[in-house]
């Protein structure tokens, strides 16, 4: 592995040409303020980018009406629906969804047997969330309400403290916080693997013009 970026991460959100990521740094006066950086996957570039560049990778075009709608615009995660919308879900399962104009349409709360489920996946007109505190994955229909799905949880030892999920054809990578561990699950058989296990936690799996990277305690890299 080779780091990219080492630092207190707040967040990161893949896009088809890399990612970008908002950190918490000092400003001259050595207050806490929240900075942006973008990583082009195809010049291999690391660079800091405008508040409003991270806001519309993230949130889309209407980025600036959604951002203002929401509490916190860095620690939550995004992810755009088969119909144009945007869906937003926070780490406690409070969601919303988008209309193509900005406008919010839905604010719910998504969970499983009482537990908070976070980050998304699109899957055409279905999300893929983990569930931390079941160690679970849930497959959820945002147009109907419901959960469709659940893969792990229970007596399962599957997932170990699911807190993220990234989707690559039909294969769903789910980081495993207290296992250390990505899990490779299947969609078509509902099959898991162990992926890849790292030292430290792993945060979040990231692809990208096929090449990979992680988000890890100590920082983002990319995997060899």
């Amino acid at each position: 592995m080779q780091n990219i970026f080492s630092g207190e991460i707040l967040n990161v959100t893949p896009f088809n040409q890399g990612f970008v990521f908002a950190v918490k740094e000092q400003n001259a006066e050595g207050k806490p303020v929240a900075r942006y950086y973008g990583y082009d996957v195809v010049n291999r570039a690391l660079s800091r980018i405008k508040k409003a560049i991270y806001l519309r990778i993230k949130f889309g075009y209407e980025s600036e009406a959604i951002s203002e709608v929401l509490p916190d615009y860095v620690s939550c995660d995004a992810g755009f629906l088969n119909d144009g919308k945007t869906m937003v879900i926070f780490p406690n399962g409070n969601y919303s969804v988008f209309n193509t104009n900005g406008t919010e349409s839905i604010a719910s709360q998504l969970s499983y047997r009482d537990c908070a489920a976070c980050d998304i996946a699109v899957d055409d007109e279905f999300v893929w969330s983990a569930v931390p505190a079941d160690n679970s994955v849930i497959k959820y229909s945002p147009k109907d309400g419901r959960i469709v799905l659940r893969v792990g949880g229970g007596d399962e030892t599957r997932f170990d403290r699911p807190t993220s999920v990234s989707l690559l054809g039909s294969t769903l990578y789910v980081c495993n916080r207290a296992s250390k561990k990505i899990v490779a699950l299947d969609t078509a058989t509902n099959e898991t693997k162990d992926y890849r296990v790292f030292n430290e936690h792993v945060i979040k799996y990231i692809n990208s013009q096929s090449m990979e990277y992680v988000w890890l305690d100590s920082g983002i890299y990319v995997l060899d």
